[in-house]
């Protein structure tokens, strides 16, 4: 290489963004040769000066950083590319911190450290700063999330339909103490004993509608976790499909319910009764017979009634004025004679009553406990010289299994609560909105 040629490669090097430098592989990565601007990009707040003589370079890294140098150092020891990097931070004069980033190709020379022979390499150096700066916060708002999850217990996966391959969250191992990847998921749904035994069938058939073009589906299981005790999750998954709109994976979470939910025939709603008719509130009536619909069997009728107790203010002004008693208290009453100890009451308004008739042979039976109603009402309050005594006009409907949900069984019996209006004495009608036989 003649002068010319080594003046314009000298030149070359001082214009590399960052600079460049030959760094020796030993204990303390000593810089054999590095330009000037080399050394005022690694240099931190104890460097007084930028002399070219050889330094080490891990005493320039920030000191938090050496353990974790020396560790991306050991990884990358036996590449077989024959190139490192490595990326730390450096102190700066104002407190602030610059991430520099350094990678280097290994020569054919080496270096002599104590009586080591170690190789030297090619490096070149940026200054990596904001980048790192925006990884980092990147990584804090992964690890936010990250620890949200783990605190909620949810258990995200991701099925890949191709592969057959379910992935979950580390949490999965954690609490099952099985890997987070599960091959072959298809024969092993089959067999695995991480699903309770009694909802082996219903996930099968849930996981095969899925497969059949279902996009979406939301269902209850039991787990079993490590320590073998059974435990309530609600399973959401979401079918994800291709650029080719063809379904390619299903993606979802695991959340775990009340870790001490029972079987839903013996989970039972503690009643809150009303003050006066000692029957259900309007919330708690609601709650029981929504918990109730939600456990009925396919083929189970059941019976809603509506009871509106007509003429309430000015027949009870007379029975309290006679002798104390509230008609709203004794109806009640007279009610809850004709249930069975497993129906509902509860009062929905000033004189307004539900009753939710559990588990009949046919809608005859709410029939007769409505006429019964009906008449045991009549016959208590036949004022001779009065039009103003008591009535009650009832609405019934029937539901068969889990056909419609609690708000649109109440509006049913609601529209023949109108019709039993329509009469002056104690009536009844029903609402024939199924098959009830």
């Amino acid at each position: 290489m003649n002068e010319n040629d080594a003046f314009q490669l000298d030149h070359l090097l001082m214009m590399a963004p960052g600079g460049v430098a030959k760094i020796a592989f030993d204990d303390v990565l000593t810089i054999l040769y590095a330009t000037d601007s080399f050394y005022s990009l690694i240099k931190n707040a104890a460097e007084k000066s930028v002399a070219k003589a050889p330094s080490a370079l891990l005493r320039i890294v920030y000191s938090a950083d050496i353990i974790n140098v020396t560790q991306q150092l050991a990884a990358q020891k036996h590449r077989k590319d024959n190139m490192i990097s490595i990326n730390f931070r450096t102190l700066q004069h104002d407190g602030s911190f610059k991430w520099v980033m350094i990678t280097g190709n290994r020569t054919m020379e080496t270096h002599q450290s104590g009586s080591k022979t170690v190789p030297v390499y090619s490096c070149i150096a940026m200054d990596v700063t904001n980048h790192m700066l925006k990884y980092k916060r990147l990584e804090q708002v992964n690890d936010y999330h990250r620890t949200v999850t783990e605190l909620s217990r949810e258990l995200f996966f991701e099925y890949e339909i191709a592969s057959d391959t379910l992935t979950f969250t580390e949490l999965f191992h954690e609490i099952f103490g099985k890997d987070s990847e599960i091959l072959g998921f298809r024969k092993k749904l089959e067999k695995t004993k991480l699903i309770y035994q009694d909802e082996h069938p219903a996930v099968i058939s849930i996981f095969n509608s899925m497969m059949n073009g279902r996009k979406q589906v939301r269902f209850e299981v039991r787990l079993i976790p490590k320590d073998d005790v059974p435990v309530w999750y609600i399973c959401y998954a979401s079918m994800i499909f291709d650029e080719n709109k063809t379904p390619s994976k299903v993606v979802g979470k695991l959340a775990l319910t009340n870790p001490m939910k029972k079987d839903a025939e013996t989970l039972k709603i503690e009643p809150v009764l009303d003050a006066l008719t000692n029957v259900c509130t309007k919330e708690s009536a609601e709650a029981i017979i929504v918990d109730s619909i939600a456990k009925q069997d396919t083929e189970t009728l059941s019976a809603l009634m509506v009871i509106d107790v007509r003429n309430y203010k000015a027949a009870n002004a007379i029975t309290e004025n006679i002798n104390g008693e509230n008609i709203l208290k004794t109806i009640a009453g007279m009610m809850n004679s004709q249930l069975r100890s497993t129906d509902i009451i509860g009062r929905l308004s000033m004189s307004e009553f539900v009753i939710f008739v559990k588990d009949i042979k046919t809608d005859r039976n709410a029939y007769g406990k409505a006429e019964k109603i009906c008449k045991e009402v009549e016959e208590r309050y036949s004022f001779e010289h009065t039009k103003i005594g008591p009535s009650v006009s009832i609405g019934i409907t029937f539901i068969k299994g889990q056909q419609m949900d609690y708000p649109a069984l109440l509006a049913n019996a609601n529209a023949a609560l109108v019709m039993a209006k329509k009469v002056n004495n104690s009536s009844f009608e029903v609402f024939y909105g199924i098959v009830n036989n």
